[in-house]
């Protein structure tokens, strides 16, 4: 970089300081598979549904991103794998979708989490492919860590049957899990819902074949994070601390919370910023709030950008968005 060139940017970071923020801050990686999913749930921050495309962000693509944010110190090496629903790929007959990617990431020793809604577990043919599969990733990528990933189950009470497609999945794996590594399952809500995970506990307590242990894992900070052990072959770790954002369908519920700044004001009060890709093909700086930071991760001939270029351009729209807000500002001052 040219002197002139480091002089203008230290000035306009000085000016707009939220480019620091977005440049230098350590980041981790969404993927957000597909706008496709089974339910048309009223909370849905992407407006998620069966009129949406079955569309996937190409497996190769997201394995690009990954070996490009390998290369950057920034990368927290942590890796959200979501949707719409992800495992929808298996409806479509994509079926070694979801098992390559987690290979691939898990084997280069990245934190995985894998959220999915449950829905897939009513039907017999998807859970006697996608049940032994999340297993064999599980135990094949073992030998990297011992919890090589996570799956996050919602449980809410927006997602239809949300309680009992959990009490399935977490029965299934128990029942074909016997003598293998442990597979972490994190149940994931809103805050103040957490009384649904009691009433899951106890009705798992209510099956003979079922004990419950309680264990601890260390966090990454080092904390100490409960959890609930299944049969010494299934983990369950409850947090329900999530606040419902008025974006998507969600909007139109009175109960969630408004978000009318964009994106920057609320990660300057996190550890790491949330770069989510979608299938419509953009990236978004983090995942639900307020008016969105966003910028394309496809060209114009549709190929993916580097990497390097979208964190540049991220930084100049979130630049843009706080000029923006200074404006706003300014306008309810002279207004008053």
């Amino acid at each position: 970089m040219s002197k002139i060139k480091q002089i203008f940017e230290y000035t306009i970071d000085r000016i707009f300081p939220v480019g620091v923020v977005v440049r230098d801050l350590p980041y981790v990686m969404i993927f957000k598979t597909t706008h496709w999913c089974w339910y048309n749930c009223p909370h849905c921050c992407e407006s998620a549904g069966k009129n949406q495309p079955a569309e996937f962000i190409p497996a190769d693509v997201i394995k690009f991103y990954t070996d490009s944010a390998r290369a950057d110190p920034k990368f927290t090496k942590e890796i959200v794998l979501t949707g719409g629903e992800i495992m929808a790929s298996y409806k479509f007959d994509i079926e070694n979708y979801v098992p390559d990617l987690m290979n691939y990431i898990a084997g280069h020793g990245i934190r995985l989490d894998i959220k999915t809604n449950g829905a897939w577990i009513r039907n017999k043919e998807l859970r006697t492919k996608i049940v032994p599969d999340l297993i064999n990733i599980n135990e094949l990528n073992s030998k990297y860590r011992r919890l090589p990933y996570q799956i996050s189950l919602s449980l809410d009470k927006y997602h239809p049957n949300a309680l009992e497609n959990t009490y399935k999945i977490i029965c299934e794996l128990m029942r074909r899990n016997k003598n293998k590594p442990m597979i972490l399952l994190h149940i994931s809500g809103f805050m103040g819902q957490d009384a649904m995970y009691n009433e899951l506990l106890a009705k798992l307590l209510k099956n003979p074949k079922i004990k419950i242990e309680n264990a601890y894992v260390a966090s990454t900070s080092g904390n100490a994070i409960p959890l609930h052990v299944i049969n010494r072959c299934v983990a369950l770790r409850p947090s329900f601390d999530a606040l419902l954002f008025a974006g998507g369908r969600a909007k139109n519920l009175p109960e969630a919370f408004p978000t009318k700044n964009p994106t920057f004001e609320i990660i300057n009060d996190d550890a790491n910023l949330l770069m989510a890709f979608d299938s419509m093909g953009n990236v978004t700086l983090g995942e639900n709030s307020g008016r969105k930071i966003t910028v394309p991760w496809r060209d114009k001939d549709g190929n993916p950008r580097n990497l390097p270029a979208i964190k540049h351009d991220l930084v100049k729209r979130a630049r843009y968005e706080q000029l923006r807000q200074k404006i706003i500002d300014l306008k309810r001052i002279f207004v008053k």
